[in-house]
């Protein structure tokens, strides 16, 4: 797909999660579910692998002036890591309409640009920064800059394929 055409058909911001973001920080509990269907799954394939989650209300979730955060199926925006909290944090635009994000008094924090967040404080987001929410790192981007990472990545590794 051309990147005008996906700059066009993706208009929310996006949460770009490494899964080689995760660091040693220790985490206050940890909750594990376990199916005998999950130890049939095929292992990960090599190398870094990214998730991609769009900043967008959840169908048929509660309070529709904020987007929340958190590893519980309930939320809009679902990181499935024992380090992020049940009821995150959220997001939402402020009298400026500038996007926010606001911890929700999380057991491991939530960080934007390595500066640990207050229990209810808003702070202005914006693309191109960086969000801790416990220990899973993630950037904040629009679709073109997403679609120039990706076409980036792509790119070498084609270059690394022909060498």
């Amino acid at each position: 797909m051309p990147r005008d055409r996906f700059v066009r058909r993706v208009t929310n911001l996006l949460l770009v999660v490494s899964e080689a973001s995760l660091d040693s920080q220790q985490i206050a509990f940890r909750t594990v579910a376990a199916s005998p269907a999950a130890h049939r799954k095929p292992p990960p394939p090599p190398g870094p692998t990214s998730e991609v989650f769009e900043i967008a209300k959840a169908k048929g979730n509660p309070y529709p002036d904020q987007i929340s955060v958190g590893r519980t199926r309930n939320c809009d925006v679902v990181l499935r890591n024992p380090s992020v909290s049940k009821l995150h944090a959220h997001f939402r635009r402020d009298a400026e309409q500038r996007l926010v994000l606001i911890d929700n008094g999380s057991q491991n924090g939530t960080r934007v640009n390595g500066k640990l967040l207050s229990e209810n404080e808003p702070q202005v987001v914006a693309v191109g920064d960086v969000i801790q929410f416990g220990r899973m790192t993630t950037s904040l981007l629009d679709a073109a800059r997403l679609f120039d990472i990706v076409r980036e990545q792509a790119r070498l590794a084609r270059e690394q394929a022909n060498h």
